[in-house]
């Protein structure tokens, strides 16, 4: 779509030409369309068919006459998450087959070869395993219940608390963290162009919807603003605000020039975000396999100790 707006296509034309091209989603385009005639802006019709943090990204786009090149980055971001998306699922189809057969080879085992393992005059034996095995549900079940209350206590928590949270955890902590710097830098490089001082960026972003990351950190940052303290603190605050912002809102560099500059920021952190990806992916693989080697290991141990035992008991 950004394409069709920059060859001239008006915002109508545009949806009318990718219906013709994509059929299968005519009827999401229609309401886009219906909703353009009744006089909404953009941001508006497409607002139930995106996410969130891409619906704002369009908002300040569109409000300051910059939705072609929005939808050129968000449509390449876009791309390259689905490329990522569709790599991941290919890389973990094997892996969660072979997952898939052992757990019906686990419950073949307790059906038909447990009981031959009774009838061996195991009793004891197997009444120890049975006793191991209703632990261990024991175990999981009480794991299972204490991450249902951690994610319902965590779904209650302000979005700065679990943005901050999600930007801390292992492994995929730096990657969303990444993600957060490379959407924040561009919003705001987006708003500095439009000519937008700090002290109305606050302000246009508390014109949003309060459960929303950049409210938030509009009121957050204008609340502090007006105690007399600086931007600089409140940078340093949250590890989901880069920290080369401090750098850069320093430099003493014209409104329009410090766009610029958050601008090509952005597309460093964009190339950053895509490499961390991309090694995240590299990492489920083995991962899965080492789960599947630990099930394996784990299938012959409650297999064999019990065979092991009773050939001992019969030895003495």
């Amino acid at each position: 779509m950004a394409d069709l707006l920059l060859v001239g296509f008006s915002l109508g034309e545009a949806l009318n030409f990718i219906k013709v091209v994509l059929p299968t989603k005519q009827m999401v385009l229609e309401k886009m369309i219906q909703s353009l005639k009744q006089g909404e802006a953009f941001s508006k019709a497409v607002q139930m068919h995106v996410k969130e943090d891409i619906y704002y990204q369009i908002l300040i786009a569109e409000k300051h006459g910059q939705l072609a090149e929005s939808l050129k980055t968000l449509g390449n971001y876009l791309n390259v998450k689905f490329a990522h998306k569709s790599r991941l699922i290919q890389l973990l189809e094997y892996p969660a087959l072979l997952i898939f057969f052992l757990g019906l080879l686990m419950i073949g085992m307790k059906t038909y070869i447990f009981p031959q393992l009774s009838q061996w005059n195991l009793a004891t034996q197997v009444h120890k395993f049975k006793y191991t095995a209703l632990y261990s549900w024991g175990v999981w079940g009480s794991l299972l219940g204490i991450l249902s209350y951690f994610f319902r206590s965590f779904s209650k928590q302000p979005i700065f608390k679990r943005v901050e949270v999600l930007c801390r955890l292992p492994i995929i902590g730096k990657v969303y963290q990444t993600y957060c710097h490379y959407y924040l830098s561009l919003n705001l490089a987006m708003l500095l162009k439009s000519g937008l001082g700090i002290k109305s960026i606050c302000a246009l972003l508390e014109s949003f919807s309060p459960t929303s990351l950049l409210y938030q950190i509009g009121d957050a940052l204008e609340k502090q603003l007006m105690e007399g303290q600086q931007a600089v603190s409140f940078i340093n605050r949250y590890p989901f605000i880069p920290q080369e912002l401090n750098v850069l809102l320093n430099k003493g560099s014209t409104t329009d020039s410090l766009g610029q500059e958050l601008v090509m920021f952005s597309r460093i952190k964009y190339q950053k975000l895509t490499q961390q990806v991309e090694r995240l992916i590299g990492f489920m693989q083995p991962l899965m396999f080492l789960i599947i080697g630990l099930i394996i290991v784990f299938m012959y141990l409650s297999l064999l100790l019990p065979m092991y035992h009773s050939m001992g008991g019969v030895y003495k």
